[in-house]
């Protein structure tokens, strides 16, 4: 995860301040790498196995086996392997948010 935070253009990004303590907002970064990350390790080896990838449009994205991407993604750039877990965070981020929305249009 450290080469993926290095290499990010994320890095020089301020990200909001959210809460009492001043917290930076963990998830849409996380998810971001996580996605970049991914389509990089695509792209540079045709073994790596597409679990998750952005949409054609690069506005939404798609996780296509929910136990690999919960057993070998996830714990790589989260503290949990759990799906729920996962999918509660984008339900919080994307109806505070205008940034997650759907594709399907």
């Amino acid at each position: 995860m450290t080469e993926v935070l290095e290499n990010s253009p994320l890095t020089q990004f301020t990200f909001p301040r959210t809460g009492k303590r001043g917290v930076p907002q963990q998830f849409p970064r996380r998810l971001y790498e996580m996605l970049d990350g991914e389509a990089k390790l695509l792209e540079e080896s045709k073994d790596h196995k597409k679990v998750i990838s952005w949409s054609d449009s690069g506005k939404a994205f798609r996780i296509y086996d929910v136990a690999e991407f919960s057993a070998s993604i996830l714990p790589k750039y989260f503290r949990t392997k759990k799906f729920s877990s996962f999918q509660r965070n984008l339900n919080l981020v994307s109806s505070s948010s205008h940034i997650f929305r759907s594709d399907t249009r």
